[in-house]
């Protein structure tokens, strides 16, 4: 797939350097964690100590947690320094978008990720990338709206594009935040207060993939409401 070309600057340049190298130095240790979990985790189970096999769950949680934000650095460094491939291949986001759900609410199992609609045929992009795009809407969707248990996405589709709708009832963005929020290591300063982890990375991601999908993304939101990120992929390019 043809790239966008930019223009780093040497700071720019120096910060993918450095977040490339920190994010492989990283891959070694968190692999050896996920195995030495994973063989407890049979090794408890077939001892039936399912009391410990239900902390140990949680900390493999935990791990894949670390593994997302290390790709997400990965994948940071790789968009500065112009690298970040792209696999183009047709792709069905009516299947993708149920897998994504899937796998959220395991990792999440206190909200309950509702998908409505379908999309009429599928879009020309890596489907790769776009499940990190999904991703990443969910888990900000669910991060963002503790105390609630819902998590709504839409498909829709015209004869031009595909539309996909994430929506939240958490805390909302404050309306001098929302055009920020797809900037590199931004964080809205609410979020920040109230204890959401976060480096700031997942939608300037999530913006950078759907930009080389020739596609666009917005969002509505109400504070005290939630959020709603609508993703536009057009059909043809």
């Amino acid at each position: 797939m043809a790239l966008d070309t930019f223009v780093y600057t040497e700071a720019e340049l120096l910060r993918a350097d450095w977040l490339s190298i920190a994010g492989h130095e990283l891959r070694t240790p968190l692999a050896v964690l996920k195995l030495q979990t994973q063989y407890l985790h049979r090794h408890l189970a077939t001892q039936g100590l399912y009391d410990d096999v239900a902390i140990l769950a949680k900390m493999e949680a935990q791990i894949q947690k670390l593994e997302r934000l290390n790709g997400d650095l990965l994948n940071v460094s790789k968009i500065q320094a112009g690298r970040l491939e792209y696999v183009e291949g047709r792709v069905d986001l009516n299947q993708l978008l149920r897998e994504s759900a899937g796998v959220m609410h395991q990792i999440h199992p206190t909200h309950t990720i509702v998908v409505r609609g379908a999309a009429p045929t599928g879009v020309l992009g890596d489907a790769g990338r776009l499940g990190q795009v999904f991703s990443n809407l969910l888990s900000n969707a669910i991060k963002y709206s503790p105390h609630a248990d819902t998590v709504e996405v839409e498909i829709g589709s015209s004869a031009e594009a595909i539309t996909i709708s994430v929506r939240d009832h958490g805390i909302g963005i404050p309306q001098e935040q929302r055009e920020r929020i797809f900037e590199c290591f931004y964080r809205a300063i609410d979020a920040s207060r109230q204890g959401f982890p976060g480096l700031g990375i997942g939608l300037y991601l999530v913006a950078e993939i759907i930009k080389q999908h020739g596609g666009t993304i917005r969002v509505e939101s109400a504070m005290g409401q939630g959020s709603t990120f609508h993703v536009v992929l057009p059909l043809t390019r």
